[in-house]
């Protein structure tokens, strides 16, 4: 059975592959085998749905985008066409508009993971991404995009080993209330409110002169 602390070592070591040329596709599957592991231990299927949403959605985007792209930068330069322009700005708002909403469904699932888990950086994480994301138009879009990237493993090593006793499922159920401190005990006595008679301390009524006791 995974563990939050290997799915710690996964997330953390695949959010660092990411980085490395030739084997960031490496990376991306540790950090889903990760997010797959936390989502089991959390057992919340959320978590993982809306991950493989933001994987799909970004995987389709880019392959959907890069083909109008390609054809139309392939037409521009035979043609010179304003179709073949229009193409390739088509192709960059696919991927862009795609992006955005892989964005939204990543900070979805580190909002709450971050949230269940006590680790406040998956959602500083995740909110760099969606900003960033939205700014890819311009330069300073990939800086938050690759901000996030850093912060996102930092988010996966700050993973601690057992979940908070609020998250897990597991957690103790509701505990029997104490007795109550003003039940009497075995064989205890009162006096009468009225004549000042002692009688048994779970007596309604006094056997001396009858009146009826608080």
């Amino acid at each position: 059975m995974a563990t939050l602390s290997q799915a710690k070592t996964l997330g953390g070591v695949g959010s660092i592959l990411v980085f490395i040329p030739f084997v960031s596709i490496v990376g991306y599957i540790l950090v889903i085998i990760a997010v797959k592991d936390i989502a089991d231990e959390l057992q919340d299927r959320t978590i993982f749905n809306n991950l493989v949403i933001a994987a799909v959605t970004g995987i389709v985007g880019a392959l959907a985008g890069g083909f109008f792209f390609v054809f139309g930068a392939v037409a521009a330069v035979a043609t010179f066409s304003v179709s073949a322009i229009l193409g390739v700005i088509a192709g960059l708002l696919v991927i862009w508009i795609a992006l955005i909403v892989s964005a939204i469904f990543l900070k979805r699932t580190y909002d709450t993971m971050g949230q269940k888990l006590g680790v406040g950086m998956f959602k500083t994480a995740a909110t760099f991404y969606l900003v960033g994301a939205a700014l890819t138009i311009v330069f300073v879009g990939f800086i938050l995009l690759l901000i996030a990237q850093i912060l996102q493993a930092v988010a996966y090593f700050s993973i601690p080993d057992q979940l908070p006793a609020q998250a897990g499922s597991g957690a103790q159920g509701p505990t029997a209330a104490p007795p109550s401190l003003m039940s009497p005990l075995p064989g205890a006595t009162k006096f009468c409110v009225t004549c000042g008679n002692k009688i048994a301390a779970t007596a309604t009524f006094c056997n001396s002169c009858g009146a009826k006791q608080p």
